[in-house]
């Protein structure tokens, strides 16, 4: 395999050889055909093994009223591709907590980008108003839909007003005409905040870029919590184990991907505001209403021959953001509560519920569910961390029986619930209209943990499983003798 790989187009090589990826060469229309097979493909993979199997990535080539343009989606909704990106040695046999541990790798061994003159995103430029978001088959993805999404898996990327620091986030954009894009900016994430709290503040256009179909870990790096003032860039290079080339744009100062397939180059302007949304979200939910948003106004555009356009189909299920989860965030949750002398044991966002997170720790620390609680919900990402179930450490949290068992039989339902209101997210469902408008929608936590001044071996029921009940020596000789009973 070409790992590291330099482009989606190496990926999608990978992806073909290993049976993951499917060429749509039936003629696809762009407003809700796509995004309807992609969807279906989703929900029809969901009763199937979401590690391993599920439906292929879809490779779209005939897309109509637009030839010489492809759509590539569901790029990485299952762990094996997941895997293939991070260079796993097997990626048939590739667990969550493997790739959690290749991402906290390459957190941990960062390796700075470089910069080159000549790149394949500038095979094609148009600059002012000559350019044309509707030269691209951006999709109608979900009826209902404010409008066409240019973007929804892709890297926006900002610079810091103060510092050299350069964040790169995923925020949707909706394309308003020919060279206006909207810009769903909630506050407390990075990018968001740079435009409020920097250049709005002082009157001043935020200069910006998005990378549509970068490399597929640059991707990623725009979908994780990373912290502020680290690189996501650096970031890429530790995964990479190889520097990732980056290239500037024509008309700021910015750096994108190299192999991106198409860069929009712009600003966005203070107190400009359009309507923007809704949108039906990874929530499964359409829950962030049409508002006034902020606006990118485009400079430039450039892009490969042949361009490959992302599109994120997501909704209920596994989908991109729902496959990110468990890898992304867990991992970096599991780093983040670990360097805080937490006593953790492992970390899972359940695949296609990435808003949960189930926690296991080892017992013996006061209080332990409300302070990872805490961890998490002011750290990076916290915001879309709805809920967080922490069990005891014999509870497998990647095991789906396992975690539903714990939430049901050992939370307290007084005193094993704990709601917060500190923050919280437009997107979220359970939330009223205000509260979602406001960002003051309730989160909650759930404590699985037997309390500390239960006697474990007097208070606490014992559990019941074949490896609890039963010594050793029977155990071993039920396993040696399996096939003998006549089961399989």
């Amino acid at each position: 395999m070409p790992f590291p790989h330099d482009s989606v187009r190496d990926a999608i090589v990978d992806w073909e050889a290993a049976g993951e990826l499917a060429r749509i060469k039936k003629e696809v229309d762009w407003n809700l055909e796509a995004g309807a097979i992609a969807r279906r493909a989703l929900e029809i993979g969901e009763g199937k093994n979401v590690n391993h199997g599920g439906q292929p990535a879809m490779l779209f080539e005939n897309i109509k009223g637009y030839p010489g343009h492809s759509i590539i989606s569901s790029s990485i909704c299952n762990l094996k591709r997941m895997a293939i990106i991070f260079g796993h040695p097997n990626p048939d046999k590739a667990t969550w907590r493997e790739l959690q541990d290749l991402y906290i790798a390459g957190l941990e061994h960062p390796i700075k980008p470089v910069v080159v003159k000549k790149a394949p995103c500038k095979e094609n430029k148009t600059f002012g108003n000559d350019c044309n978001l509707y030269t691209f088959p951006a999709p109608m993805i979900h009826e209902g839909d404010g409008g066409r999404y240019m973007c929804t898996y892709h890297a926006t990327i900002t610079k810091d007003k103060n510092s050299d620091w350069v964040n790169w986030g995923m925020y949707r954009h909706m394309i308003h005409d020919r060279r206006s894009l909207g810009c769903l900016f909630v506050y407390g994430q990075h990018g968001p905040n740079m435009f409020y709290q920097q250049y709005e503040d002082a009157n001043e256009p935020m200069p910006c870029a998005i990378a549509i179909n970068p490399d597929p870990l640059s991707a990623i790096a725009a979908a994780s919590p990373i912290p502020a003032k680290m690189s996501e860039v650096d970031a890429v290079g530790g995964w990479r184990k190889k520097p990732l080339e980056l290239v500037k744009c024509e008309t700021n100062d910015i750096y994108v991907p190299a192999s991106s397939e198409i860069v929009i180059e712009g600003i966005v302007p203070p107190h400009v505001r359009a309507y923007e949304g809704p949108f039906g979200e990874y929530t499964g939910f359409r829950a962030s209403p049409r508002d006034l948003r902020p606006v990118f106004v485009v400079k430039c555009i450039t892009w490969r021959n042949n361009p490959i356009l992302s599109m994120a189909s997501v909704g209920r299920g596994r989908d991109e953001g729902g496959i990110i989860a468990p890898v992304v965030k867990s991992a970096f949750y599991r780093k983040l509560l670990t360097d805080a002398g937490w006593p953790v044991k492992e970390v899972h966002c359940y695949p296609g519920v990435a808003d949960l997170v189930i926690v296991s720790v080892k017992r013996g620390r006061p209080r332990v569910a409300q302070g990872v609680a805490a961890a998490i919900y002011s750290a990076a990402g916290g915001l879309y961390s709805y809920a967080i179930l922490v069990c005891d450490e014999d509870t497998d949290v990647f095991n789906t029986d396992d975690v539903i068992n714990s939430l049901v039989e050992k939370v307290h339902p007084e005193r094993g619930i704990w709601v917060y209101h500190q923050q919280g997210s437009p997107l979220q469902p359970s939330a009223d209209l205000k509260e979602r408008m406001d960002q003051t929608g309730p989160q909650i936590v759930y404590d699985a943990t037997w309390p500390l001044d239960w006697p474990l071996e007097i208070t606490a029921p014992p559990k019941v499983t074949f490896a609890a009940m039963y010594s050793k020596e029977l155990q071993d000789k039920v396993v040696k003798n399996w096939t003998s009973y006549g089961l399989k």
